[in-house]
């Protein structure tokens, strides 16, 4: 994707149209404009990223009170580490991926080009292809590197990021 690859430079100069926007209308104004879904192709993906950042709060949110509860009812993260971290980032991925549908649709891409029902299972199958590939990184860092649940969970959310915003800028939400 050539406009990936563009992208820093495409958020420069749109930043800078920005600027000069706001001192001609005002920042209200301006603002309004990068908000809505239609903004140019550098405003979506800096907005899928904003959201993307807030939706790594939501999932590590879920993921530690799952962890908590879990721990209250005497599970043992020590002996099945691999099990309940999968365990754990699966119970993680449905208010994240409900969370992301919907902020998604309202900031981000333009709603619409499908039914509200396809439009949703379209975009849970995009996170649904690229849970699994988050597991699978899981899976591999747990394994091999012994790296630490924190990043190992962030390895997973890198894992999907890319993944998702093409999928979605092109199938789901396609203008």
């Amino acid at each position: 994707m050539k406009s990936l690859a563009r992208y820093p430079f495409d958020a420069l100069r749109d930043t800078a149209a920005l600027i000069s926007d706001a001192r001609e209308r005002g920042w209200r104004t301006a603002l309004a404009t990068v908000m809505k879904p239609e903004a140019r192709g550098s405003w979506q993906f800096t907005k899928y990223l904003a959201i993307g950042g807030t939706s790594v709060f939501v999932f590590f949110a879920a993921c530690a009170l799952f962890r908590w509860i879990a721990m209250k009812l005497g599970a043992s993260y020590d002996e099945h580490r691999l099990l309940w971290n999968l365990v754990e980032i699966a119970v993680g991925f449905i208010p994240t991926n409900a969370f992301t549908y919907e902020t998604n649709r309202r900031w981000v891409f333009v709603a619409g080009r499908h039914a509200p029902r396809k439009e949703f299972a379209l975009f849970t199958a995009a996170a649904a292809a690229s849970f699994v590939a988050g597991q699978s990184a899981a899976w591999y860092l747990i394994t091999y590197s012994h790296a630490n649940d924190f990043w190992v969970k962030l390895g997973v959310i890198a894992v999907s990021t890319l993944a998702n915003f093409v999928f979605r800028k092109l199938v789901v939400f396609h203008s």
